[in-house]
């Protein structure tokens, strides 16, 4: 005989899949007809889930899909969404993500050799060349400022 089990989720607004349970506003259906089935109730008692039997006459509605988000959102146990978190207040369009611009590379932050190997990495001459200007500003140390010499010879 295959026993069926209607399953109360923890949080009453989740919406989605569990060990291969769907569950709609916090509630899902599992029997132990198969080894699936027969796990995810282990795991559903063993993370505190509820597990009601189904009777017999008891009618298991059919699986609509995921909720909408305004569903999933909503608290069942108080009529309302939720007082913290869970999307609250989140506007229908977001706003464009804008790239910012990475730091400028500053020599004077690093040693000899990490300037000289950011150099060699770097493919713009003008980033280049501005790396060079901030350390002939700066500790005016000679290897670096030989390889801008270098560059400038290379150029022409």
């Amino acid at each position: 005989m295959t026993n069926s089990y209607r399953v109360e989720a923890p949080v009453r607004s989740y919406s989605g899949d569990s060990v291969g349970v769907q569950f709609t506003k916090g509630t899902g259906y599992v029997n132990d007809a198969s080894k699936e089935g027969r796990a995810a109730i282990e795991y559903f008692r063993r993370q505190g889930y509820a597990l009601l039997p189904i009777e017999d006459g008891e009618e298991v509605p059919a699986s609509t899909g995921p909720a909408s988000p305004e569903d999933a959102m909503t608290n069942l146990g108080h009529g309302s969404a939720p007082s913290v978190g869970l999307g609250i207040g989140i506007p229908d369009e977001q706003p464009p993500v804008t790239a910012t611009a990475a730091p400028e590379y500053d020599p004077s932050k690093y040693n000899q050799d990490d300037v000289l190997a950011y150099l060699d990495r770097t493919d713009d001459a003008a980033e280049r060349q501005r790396v060079i200007d901030a350390e002939a500003d700066g500790k005016k140390r000679k290897a670096i400022l030989a390889r801008g010499e270098q560059n400038q010879e290379d150029q022409k």
